[in-house]
């Protein structure tokens, strides 16, 4: 795909960066940003619209086999989600209406690598695969640092500014983000009294999140954004990250987390290939071509995906979540239907899957089975006619 440069002033409001027109990037914009030895990440699927800003300030669609390196941006409009992966084989999938900056991709001298992902607002779900305890994966909002430790994860930023964690699988450990802190090394923050106290607060204050669990970060407490050090209360710290009584992840949460599927080196490099011939100047017939091999690739994986889908709604079948009420049910379901039977009872539950005339439905008692011959009736998106 064809890359845009952006020429206007760029200013920053509300941490969105805004920018105007464009024109088309000259030969040497990808040196100037001293990046080029930095690992990639890449698009390996893409649906709906969505671009990348890269640090050189070129643009392009975040179509299949995009590249991103640090300094870059992905944004996603209505309706559409970004997966992408990286060198270490850890992926994430860019919901809807979201920003994202890579602020950091980097792999040391001993092959450790160190990812570190800004996210401006939406929600972003993430399979890391932290090879070696030394291996870096980080998501930071303007009030939260969520570090992980190998998992399956979400992080959501509300309009409101409320940074929210939930963990599917795995561990992830979430402190407070101080602006005061931000950029300082160790030796300098040794060096101030006040700092210290403050990164052990941050350090007291942090909560390690395992499988199934949640947290909520403050929306309403500013002052931990003031740079000022003297003006940061240690109390506002320690409070500021609250873990919530269940995960709040949803049926729909946890599909989108687990159809997140990884391609191999080869076809990931393949995927870089055709995005980057295809900006070339090239003719019809080798344009079509690339076109082909573009389009076989995104079935492979959207292929993949759908069998992915279909493992989780057996999984749901066969081994179903243990949910204790209607209000469990609704809260990981979204919805709730009453069945009422043709003997005048009635059963209140959501409806998983219909397999031939058998309706599966998941009920405060678990799965059961129900032969459609004997429903009279189904009241969908029963929970907006009943309290739960």
């Amino acid at each position: 795909m064809k890359k845009l440069l952006i020429v206007s002033s760029i200013a920053m409001v509300a941490g969105i960066l805004v920018f105007s027109a464009c024109k088309k990037p000259t030969e040497n914009s990808q040196a100037a940003t001293g990046k080029e030895n930095s690992p990639s990440a890449v698009v390996v699927f893409s649906i709906g619209e969505a671009k990348i800003l890269h640090a050189d300030l070129t643009e392009e669609k975040a179509t299949l086999g995009a590249s991103l390196k640090t300094g870059d941006k992905v944004t996603t409009k209505e309706k559409s989600k970004v997966d992408i992966q990286f060198a270490d084989g850890s992926a994430i999938r860019i919901s809807e209406n979201s920003i994202i900056d890579f602020d950091g991709l980097s792999i040391n001298s001993k092959g450790n690598s160190d990812t570190r992902l800004a996210l401006v607002s939406g929600k972003v779900f993430a399979k890391v695969n932290k090879a070696s305890k030394e291996d870096q994966f980080s998501v930071v909002t303007p009030t939260a640092i969520a570090g992980v430790r190998g998992t399956s994860f979400i992080v959501e930023r509300s309009k409101s500014d409320k940074a929210t964690v939930k963990v599917l699988d795995g561990s992830v450990a979430v402190a407070p983000r101080v602006a005061a802190l931000e950029g300082l090394s160790d030796e300098e923050i040794a060096k101030s009294d006040e700092l210290k106290k403050i990164q052990q607060s941050v350090s007291s204050s942090e909560i390690v999140l395992e499988k199934n669990q949640a947290s909520v970060m403050k929306a309403d407490d500013k002052s931990l954004e003031n740079n000022d050090a003297s003006k940061i209360s240690e109390k506002n710290i320690s409070s500021a990250v609250k873990k919530l009584d269940n995960s709040g992840i949803s049926k729909k949460d946890e599909e989108e987390l687990r159809t997140i599927v990884t391609v191999d080196k080869e076809t990931s490099e393949k995927m870089v290939r055709i995005n980057e011939e295809s900006s070339g100047k090239i003719d019809e017939q080798k344009a079509a071509s690339l076109e082909s091999e573009r389009k076989k690739l995104a079935s492979e994986v959207a292929a993949r995906q759908e069998e992915e889908a279909k493992k989780f709604k057996q999984i749901l079948i066969s081994t179903p979540k243990e949910l204790k009420s209607s209000k469990d049910i609704v809260s990981y379901y979204e919805r709730i239907e009453k069945i009422i039977m043709t003997d005048g009872s009635s059963l209140i539950g959501a409806i998983v899957d219909q397999q031939g005339s058998t309706m599966i439905v998941h009920t405060e008692q678990g799965i059961k089975k129900i032969n459609q011959a004997d429903v009279q009736e189904v009241i969908y998106d029963f929970q907006t006619k009943a309290k739960f």
